[in-house]
């Protein structure tokens, strides 16, 4: 079709990007941290699916992906089945591992 590569990043971006993401996910480690030290080790933060968030955000800002609705979507979808494998009887899971 008539797609075209976008242009590069100019050296600014990238560093204001790798800022922005290097910054984020300290500060939602250390709200891990936070959160696991005041509920005794009870709960915490599912931090996986942040790092292609943040990835997202702050690299590819125009990409349908990195829009709100999308990330909203995505981070319920990938807790949702973070849980369901938490659950599920090591009796079944076994074989798999």
């Amino acid at each position: 079709g008539d797609l075209q590569i976008p242009p590069p990043m100019s050296l600014s971006q990238s560093l204001w990007t790798s800022f922005g993401a290097f910054s984020s996910l300290i500060l939602l480690s250390g709200g891990n941290q936070l959160i696991i030290n005041r509920s005794g080790g009870k709960y915490s933060l599912l931090l996986g699916p942040f790092g292609a968030l943040v990835t997202l955000q702050y690299g590819l800002t125009a990409a349908p992906a990195s829009q709100p609705r999308n990330i909203i979507l995505g981070q319920c979808v990938a807790g949702a089945i973070s849980l369901i494998f938490t659950y599920v009887p090591t009796r079944v899971l076994k074989p798999w591992l």
